[in-house]
């Protein structure tokens, strides 16, 4: 026999229990609905940063095409070449720096050229110059200069062949722990640097500085107007006679917008007592056709980083030839 009172208690308790299980499914909703609003609403900050990014580009664009139209010469007098502008915007701002890519050792000029003869591969120019860079710039580089020189070699030529004693091919990079293969083409960015067989973190930190990458590019250009004193030493690289202190010396005492011609740059008396290779000659220049912007937009808490590659063509028109998001690769 159940009694009213004892029926009452059962129904309160159950009551209790419904009201208990519809207040944890609430605050269960309310929490997924909070972390879907804050997700959408980092979502639409990280979007508006992008848009900001890609607003820098299209900017850099344009200042380029203004700034060179009808320029000889490319210098780092000129408004492209600032560094450090920041342009304050909507919630956020804007910085952004463009750097030329004709002062900077272009790894792609590494690529191993196939003997006329069919005989044994020689070292190009580049691979020369390349050689002498680290000898005078990394001597503590984890394997000989020759070896890494002879390795980016094969690791941009199209063939599977070792071309000298220390190279690596595809069946050195399939022997390793995690192997890949090499990539038998053209460098896209500078960051493939780092999977060259025994290439090490602090080897390429040591050679990030002075090293780059344009992108279906395999030629070797040096813009004497903007080269600075730390990168005078590729000067020196590329001109055997030349020590890196006089390469040093010439960037010091260059004009402040730059050489107006290589023979200008010849005629210095630290260039008049050495001889300067006609091959060295050919790969000297005093206008750039390559550049690398480096974009860094924050909006509200969000933050983008737009890396990207612009080139000129005759037209003055300027391409985009590749794009990377996110930081230092």
């Amino acid at each position: 026999m159940r009694y009213p009172g004892s029926q009452r208690g059962v129904a309160l308790v159950a009551v209790l229990m419904i009201i208990a299980i519809v207040v944890v499914i609430s605050v269960n909703m309310t929490g997924r609905l909070q972390l879907q609003l804050q997700r959408q609403q980092n979502i639409q900050q990280q979007q508006q940063a992008f848009w900001y990014a890609m607003g820098a580009e299209q900017f850099s664009r344009v200042l380029l095409s203004r700034t060179l139209a009808g320029q000889e010469t490319v210098n780092l007098s000129q408004d492209w070449a600032l560094q450090g502008a920041t342009f304050p915007v909507d919630d956020g701002n804007i910085s952004g720096d463009i750097i030329d890519l004709r002062s900077c050792f272009n790894l792609n000029a590494l690529e191993n050229v196939a003997p006329q003869s069919g005989g044994k591969v020689e070292q190009s120019a580049a691979q020369k110059a390349f050689q002498r860079f680290l000898e005078l710039k990394a001597p503590q580089l984890n394997m000989p200069a020759e070896y890494l020189t002879a390795r980016l070699g094969d690791w941009l030529d199209e063939d599977s062949l070792l071309s000298a004693a220390g190279s690596a091919e595809e069946d050195d990079y399939a022997s390793l722990q995690f192997p890949y293969y090499s990539a038998n083409s053209l460098m896209a960015s500078v960051s493939e640097l780092r999977v060259i067989l025994d290439i090490t973190p602090a080897d390429y930190q040591l050679l990030l500085p002075y090293v780059c990458v344009v992108p279906q590019d395999n030629s070797l250009l040096l813009n004497v107007n903007t080269l600075t004193q730390d990168t005078a030493i590729l000067l020196a690289a590329l001109i055997p006679e030349l020590t890196e202190q006089t390469a040093q010396d010439i960037i010091a005492d260059r004009p402040e917008q730059g050489f107006a011609t290589l023979d200008e740059l010849f005629a210095l008396p630290q260039l008049s007592s050495i001889t300067v290779p006609d091959e060295a000659k050919s790969m000297l220049s005093v206008k750039s056709d390559s550049f690398q912007l480096t974009a860094t937009a924050a909006y509200l808490e969000s933050g983008f980083v737009l890396t990207s590659i612009l080139k000129i063509n005759e037209n003055n028109q300027v391409k985009i030839l590749a794009r990377r998001f996110g930081g230092q690769g």
